[in-house]
């Protein structure tokens, strides 16, 4: 266990979120200049703060303690994996939680759109959902099916 990895791996995943020293400080009731402290290596978070500072970061207890994410049989951590990986290819205009709910959001709504028998039935209920013209909603059907089926051929 290395405090120093630690540290770096608390700012690294707090960067991602977007969250200010002040802010996560805030959320676990402790200061700024301890979450600095930690940040630096030059001691740990006390540990009543490891699990909801886990939670806030969206890391394990086992990354924390390893300063670094890891990998398990879980598809979900893959998944987050994945996420990750391509969040680092991109230019980090956001955040890596707003990648990663983008990521979501696109692959929620590929599924739904999927499960209708119909272009037509999908875009219907986009119109209805949306309140959105049947032309803007017949191109958001297209586009989202495009990037379903990009990789399908």
């Amino acid at each position: 266990m290395n405090q120093i990895n630690i540290g770096k791996f608390i700012a690294q995943c707090r960067k991602e979120k977007g969250i200010t020293q002040e802010q996560l400080a805030s959320m676990l009731n402790t200061t700024n200049k301890s979450v600095s402290k930690w940040e630096n290596g030059n001691c740990l978070p006390d540990s009543s703060l490891y699990e909801p500072l886990c939670k806030i970061l969206n890391i394990s207890i086992n990354e924390l303690f390893a300063g670094e994410r890891l990998v398990d049989d879980s598809n979900n951590n893959l998944m987050e994996m994945l996420k990750y990986k391509l969040y680092c290819l991109s230019d980090k205009n956001i955040t890596f939680e707003q990648f990663s709910m983008a990521l979501d959001r696109i692959s929620e709504v590929t599924t739904i759109l999927k499960s209708f028998p119909s272009k037509e039935e999908a875009v219907k209920f986009l119109m209805n959902e949306t309140s959105t013209s049947y032309e803007e909603c017949e191109k958001a059907y297209d586009f989202y099916i495009q990037l379903f089926t990009i990789n399908e051929s």
